[in-house]
């Protein structure tokens, strides 16, 4: 078996270092006896793969830890919320199962190796360059995972990125795309305005209650309200239980003791070797003067970059990290106990390759104090008890909630605490109550279960350790609303009506001005109007406000005269322009003159503008593709997102 693991990984390496990635968390205390049975309920469902409540946690952990690296204090602590990140991460959890489904489906896979070679590569699991398994272990623990949860999440990224990979790299650009696109990106026009702002003026204008009644009698049928609802609602969590537990010192120590016992006969060695496979000729020459290079006392990392046939370790000095006395094969075992520190092996063969060992230290395990875990401890049993509680007062809650008169009757039975809340609507729910921001709560309390039945809902799984039952208090179905309701609304929007309208009248004369040929300069000085002028513009300028920018990128070209541009007044010709009037966002009134385009010169640019001009089209282009093929993906899968409390909506 050695050997044909030594085949597929090229050296003891993978036998040694890789089987220790498979191995579960090393036993730090009493969070192995309850880690892993929280935090578990559905988040999502991808085509029937299920996204955790614990994966969508671990991802925004991951996703503030990213944020929190990029901008420091620089970066407002709001930001950092899981409200705000939960949605980001969701999304990325949802287009990561998509694609692995994709990658899975099309036989796409990694090999066992793959996966070892690369954790082994992380810099984050390295000490001083060489893999060690207690940093691996450690770090994926700060990360939320077992080191086999971790593998598996590694691979899932490692499928999605060569799905994306495959999609993104097949892309290619022609010669005349290029040109085009140069042509079109790099173009520049100049233009000029006149603004007539509404400033102030909707405020000023007078509206009518015969325009309001006229206006809201056009368009009632619009003006409906919410549909509106109050509950009652019963929140049974691990958590809240765990606060009323009393857990007593005896049993603390109980759980410690077994902790110490972890560690009575736990010594961790941490070893290194060099390699020499085959038993011809070479192979023995070469062992023989590594004896003779070791017993004058030559440096082992050198000989090991020079002599080793594990190609994994050889230029970390042969480490392979640290045993407790298992990690490695019996016969490695047996020669690294009677070593001392420092000390190096006679040459050993194991499997057909020879090895030299040395033990690089002797690190006894000592169980942490018992103050140091007092609190640990005293949680985790809590919480181990809360578990149980919990079982039973779910089953208890099931049985009295559905036909309940009033959820106050079932909590008192159960001595938990009964929550009312204000009437609020689909839209305003999370305004109201932070629970409401759980689409399957919100689904539940607008259900004709609750609503027309008068039932409670089913218990509610928002995870394995939390259930919600909701009720109705009062019910306000769909209505029109009253002009006396509407009637603020109706006078603003009349008022900027009336006042856009005044504004464009008083431009029809400057653009009948335009039309007959008068320059938007000399118009602009006859009428007392500011004139902004902009030439050679391209779409990236500032300095124009977007919306009209965006408008003038699509207006068309000046006219021409006997096939030739005249936007330049060559041979004698009245200069020709392109005209716009519109509002802007703000209410302004805008009349705009475009005298002249000029496309992008594609054979002014170096050879290396346009190789760099080439690769970062070329990543545009991959870069929408990829989206699109996302966007189709997305369209043709069954996704379904719940949203849970503390959770942005989405």
């Amino acid at each position: 078996m050695l050997q044909s693991m030594r085949n597929k990984t090229k050296g003891l390496v993978a036998v040694f270092v890789i089987g220790l990635l498979t191995i579960p968390l090393a036993l730090v205390g009493v969070e192995n006896l309850f880690n892993g049975t929280s935090n578990v309920g559905e988040a999502a469902k991808v085509d029937g793969s299920v996204i955790t409540e614990r994966d969508v946690q671990l991802a925004t952990a991951r996703e503030r830890q990213r944020l929190q690296t990029q901008y420091g204090d620089n970066f407002p602590a709001a930001f950092f919320t899981d409200e705000r990140l939960r949605e980001s991460s969701m999304t990325s959890l949802v287009q990561r199962a998509l694609m692995v489904n994709v990658a899975e489906k099309g036989k796409m896979t990694f090999s066992d190796r793959d996966i070892d070679q690369s954790i082994i590569e992380q810099p984050l699991f390295q000490v001083a360059g060489t893999f060690n398994q207690q940093q691996f272990l450690q770090s994926v623990r700060n990360l939320g995972h077992t080191a086999l949860s971790f593998r598996a999440l590694l691979k899932s990224d490692m499928l999605a990125n060569q799905m994306q990979g495959a999609v993104v790299y097949s892309e290619f650009i022609t010669d005349k795309e290029i040109d085009q696109t140069i042509a079109l990106s790099q173009q520049t026009r100049d233009f000029s305005w006149i603004t007539l702002p509404i400033g102030d003026l909707p405020m000023t204008i007078s509206v009518t209650e015969a325009e309001i009644a006229a206006h809201y009698e056009a368009n009632k049928q619009k003006y409906l309200s919410n549909e509106e609802v109050s509950i009652e609602y019963i929140d049974l969590n691990v958590s809240d239980i765990s606060k009323s537990i009393t857990i007593d010192e005896s049993a603390v120590m109980q759980q410690y003791d077994v902790i110490v016992a972890s560690y009575s006969t736990s010594t961790d060695r941490e070893a290194a070797h060099i390699m020499v496979e085959g038993s011809d000729e070479a192979a023995k020459q070469k062992i023989a003067d590594l004896q003779d290079k070791l017993s004058v006392g030559e440096n082992f990392n050198t000989l090991a970059s020079d002599y080793s046939d594990d190609f994994g370790t050889r230029d970390n000095g042969g480490n392979l990290g640290v045993s407790n006395g298992d990690a490695f094969p019996d016969a490695f075992e047996e020669v690294l106990l009677g070593l001392t520190s420092g000390q190096v092996s006679e040459p050993i063969e194991i499997d057909g390759a020879t090895h030299f060992i040395k033990l690089l230290s002797i690190r006894e395990n000592i169980a942490p104090s018992f103050e140091s875990q007092q609190e640990k401890i005293t949680i985790d049993l809590k919480r181990a008890r809360a578990e149980e509680q919990f079982i039973n007062d779910v089953q208890a809650l099931e049985d009295l909630a559905y036909n309940a008169e009033s959820l106050s009757e079932v909590a008192d039975v159960l001595a938990l605490n009964v929550i009312d809340t204000a009437f609020f609507s689909r839209v305003n729910a999370s305004t109201v109550d932070t629970i409401l921001q759980d689409s399957r709560i919100l689904d539940a309390a607008f259900s004709e279960q609750v609503i027309k039945e008068g039932h409670s809902s089913n218990l509610l799984n928002i995870s394995s350790d939390r259930v919600v039952v909701v009720k109705l208090l009062q019910h306000k179905p769909i209505r029109a609303l009253t002009l006396v309701e509407k009637r603020e609304a109706i006078t603003i929007e009349l008022q900027l009506e009336k006042a856009k309208a005044q504004i464009a009248e008083q431009a029809s004369s400057l653009r009948e001005a335009l039309d007959d040929g008068t320059d938007i300069e000399t118009l602009a000085a006859q009428n007392e109007l500011t004139v902004s002028i902009k030439t050679g513009i391209q779409r990236n300028a500032s300095g124009v406000p977007e919306d009209l920018m965006s408008s003038v990128f699509e207006m068309p070209h000046p006219l021409k005269i006997d096939g030739k541009s005249s936007s330049d007044g060559s041979n004698g010709t009245a200069v020709e322009v392109s005209l716009l009037e519109r509002h802007l966002d703000s209410g302004d009134y805008v009349l705009v003159s475009l005298s002249k385009v000029v496309a992008g010169d594609a054979e002014s640019l170096t050879s290396a503008e346009r190789q760099s001009f080439r690769s970062s089209l070329s990543s545009s282009i991959a870069s929408d593709e990829y989206r699109a093929w996302q966007a189709q993906l997305d369209s043709n899968a069954d996704v379904k997102i719940y949203r849970s409390q503390n959770s942005a909506v989405y």
